[in-house]
């Protein structure tokens, strides 16, 4: 998706030298798509977030007051949270991408109707 943004956004900059309304109405929709694409992954981030604390505290439980003879379900709820931690990560760097490039679209879009 970052690859569009940035593919959109260098062909609209190039477009938007010589505006027309059809150039400002399809502009208009793609920035639409992005804001909704940039909404689905603002959720789906918080989603990550918030199981990997729920893991993260169930790891924390288990390691202070859980039993001491179930180390499999330590390794598995610990190895799960660092998965979570690691995807949590990556979609933050996603999300972060297409902010800054929707923001920027935002601007292209403000040239436009000068």
């Amino acid at each position: 998706m970052y690859k569009k943004l940035r593919a959109y956004t260098a062909y609209i900059e190039e477009e938007a030298k010589n505006p027309s309304q059809k150039l400002i109405d399809y502009h208009k929709t793609m920035v639409e798509q992005f804001q909704h694409e940039r909404l689905i992954h603002l959720i789906v981030t918080l989603f990550f977030a918030l199981f990997m604390l729920i893991f993260f505290a169930i790891f924390c439980f288990l390691e202070i007051s859980g039993p001491r003879d179930c180390n499999i379900l330590k390794i598995s709820v610990g190895g799960a949270t660092a998965l979570l931690l690691v995807t949590t990560i990556c979609y933050v760097i996603h999300y972060y991408h297409l902010e800054n490039g929707v923001q920027k679209l935002e601007d292209i879009t403000k040239k436009l109707y000068r």
